[in-house]
């Protein structure tokens, strides 16, 4: 099956709220070399399409719950005065209460208070329903780092040997909300042009991370000619439609080769 069919599938499986792990898992075995399986397009439509029902089903008790509440607002207004007075004979039968001087101090028999309280009462329940189908908006972003020999900030090599093979980790974020497949771009050379640089990559390495994930890989490279160089990482990605874009995330580490 093709990658590139693969991925939008996946894509439109995580967009309708499906468990997508168990297909990413497997698309980063075929971006390693292994096959994907035959029957992969067939589990992400499955996925898609129980997510779909299960949304639509969120949806339906959500708006029935709405229309409980509304029901519930409306009886109680409806009929607040034979409710209250229900409740003021069983408190006052009770001996809760006591006597007071007969002046009116409650508003709850005004029937514009009452209306207004029940539509608050709504609109907060309303409000409360959207918040929950609605997941919370963030700014997407993808970042990308250089970590040091051990896979931590620091320890990078200042000075090496011409030939002699570094050991660096590429780092890469996914906070666009949704699976992104990267490639990274290891690049070497010694100007000071801002990426992307038209110098051919010495090696590329990619995944496909669902949001939220992370993913360090460590590689190794040598500097095959001596001087001060810089060593670039670039950072794209593919999308849905087929198409390679940077996304305009670099790193960079100067070295000189001796």
């Amino acid at each position: 099956m093709d990658l590139f069919e693969a991925y939008r599938l996946l894509v439109e499986a995580a967009s309708a709220g499906a468990d997508v792990r168990p297909l990413a898992e497997a698309f980063n075995k075929a971006l390693a070399g292994e096959p994907l399986s035959p029957d992969f397009a067939q589990a992400a439509r499955q996925l898609a399409d129980e997510a779909r029902r299960a949304a639509l089903l969120g949806y339906i008790a959500a708006a029935a719950a709405l229309l409980a509440v509304g029901a519930a607002a409306y009886f109680l207004y409806r009929y607040r005065r034979i409710i209250l007075g229900w409740l003021w004979l069983k408190i006052w039968g009770s001996g809760y209460l006591k006597k007071g001087n007969g002046t009116p101090n409650t508003l709850l028999f005004d029937e514009e208070v009452s209306a207004v309280a029940a539509a608050v009462a709504v609109v907060a329940v309303a409000l409360a329903v959207a918040v929950a189908l609605s997941p919370g908006a963030a700014e997407p972003f993808s970042a990308l780092g250089l970590l040091g020999p051990g896979g931590k900030i620091g320890g990078y090599p200042d000075v090496v040997q011409r030939g002699q093979p570094i050991t660096l980790h590429a780092y890469v974020y996914n906070h666009m909300g949704t699976p992104m497949w990267y490639v990274v771009y290891v690049k070497v050379d010694n100007s000071t042009a801002e990426p992307p640089l038209p110098t051919p990559p010495l090696l590329t390495m990619q995944r496909l991370l669902l949001h939220n994930e992370s993913w360090v890989q460590p590689f190794t490279i040598s500097l095959n000619t001596t001087g001060r160089q810089r060593l670039v990482l670039e950072l794209w990605a593919y999308y849905p439609n087929g198409t390679l874009a940077y996304t305009g995330r670099w790193n960079q580490l100067w070295i000189r080769a001796k």
